[in-house]
């Protein structure tokens, strides 16, 4: 197994609709380098670093690297990143609209592999500023005290556009009917604009979060599992793939490697459990 080296923090209770959580990571001096696995969660991240540069991709070459700042999201695919020794950084993990309600930047079209931290400095000079601020603390729960003060008073009010969005967002983990045609009924509100919102807010489309919602459920089922031990025709019966083509290529759009591949990353994988 794998040296553990991250830990949740749990955010002020103001922020809790809108941050799920911070994370931290923390390696010590003379840690070997080991590369780990972030699995697909859709959300949006806001990462600061504090130690050396941190490389990542979304495929299987390490081709970029955190430097102070990044945004990450919403994240569709696997992310696999290597920590070094002395690494220290702390992660905000926003859920639903909090992104857009911090820099009220619309998510339609935002495009998770076409952010830098030179694109992101020049669309907000706060970041950096905070950056700054945390750097100068000399412990996590100074740095995750300041930022509880910093998002509540940042954080812009809910539109009124995204307040039904979020009011019906329990629609989707149960879909009998189609979410959107129970929000744009219940709203009297088209589909269209149903959809159209939820990008802007979000970033991502109802149809693509139900995708992703089912293969959350078969990472969830296949975690510690080996491979011996799944009946991979009962899985697709279970979760309503069409064949075991329709089930690859799921795995091979959130992850990069086929399910039989994906087992053997599990000591170096991390998933979300909101």
């Amino acid at each position: 197994m794998m040296e553990s080296i991250g830990r949740r923090i749990t955010a002020a209770p103001e922020l809790t609709d809108l941050i799920g959580h911070y994370y931290e990571i923390q390696t010590p001096s003379g840690f070997d380098p080991q590369v780990y696995h972030l699995s697909p969660s859709l959300e949006m991240m806001l990462a600061f670093n504090f130690g050396p540069p941190i490389r990542f991709s979304f495929g299987s070459q390490l081709d970029r690297s955190i430097q102070k700042i990044f945004i990450l999201g919403p994240l569709r695919h696997m992310l696999t990143y290597e920590l070094r020794a002395n690494a220290d950084l702390l992660i905000v993990n926003f859920t639903h609209n909090g992104f857009y309600r911090l820099l009220s930047q619309s998510m339609q079209n935002l495009n998770l592999e076409e952010w830098s931290e030179s694109k992101l400095l020049a669309q907000t000079q706060q970041l950096e500023e905070l950056w700054q601020k945390l750097a100068s603390f000399s412990d996590t729960h100074q740095r995750t005290e300041y930022l509880n003060s910093y998002l509540v008073s940042r954080l812009t009010p809910d539109e009124a556009e995204a307040v039904p969005l979020l009011t019906h967002a329990a629609a989707f983990h149960s879909p009998v009917v189609s979410p959107v045609k129970i929000i744009a009924a219940e709203t009297n509100r088209t589909e269209r604009t149903v959809q159209l919102r939820f990008k802007k807010y979000v970033g991502y489309s109802p149809k693509e979060l139900l995708r992703f919602l089912r293969f959350k459920e078969v990472l969830h089922t296949l975690t510690n599992r080996s491979e011996a031990s799944v009946n991979w025709f009962e899985l697709i019966e279970q979760y309503g793939y069409h064949d075991q083509s329709h089930l690859i290529k799921d795995f091979q759009y959130y992850t990069g490697v086929s399910p039989r591949q994906f087992l053997k990353l599990s000591d170096a994988f991390c998933s979300s459990r909101d």
